[in-house]
């Protein structure tokens, strides 16, 4: 997952394996679980995963706005 982040003037991003949400902001996590940041829910801009991280949901599942479709 790439995490952006803006801790100034300028955005940042952080490639990580997994996180985990706590009150006051998120722990990244590597590929074998160790911390490897710690970002601040004020700072946080988004999490976007790599392209081969996407979910595809279909028609019937999920709110709808966040549902990926490929085309063919």
């Amino acid at each position: 997952m790439r995490v952006i982040y803006k801790p100034g003037n300028t955005y940042e991003e952080i490639n990580c394996y997994d996180f985990r949400e706590y009150e006051q902001g998120i722990v990244l996590h590597n590929e074998e679980g160790y911390n490897i940041g710690y970002i601040p829910h004020e700072i946080l801009s988004h999490i976007e995963p790599h392209p081969g991280e996407r979910v595809a949901f279909d028609d019937n599942e999920g709110d709808g706005d966040d549902d990926v479709t490929e085309s063919k």
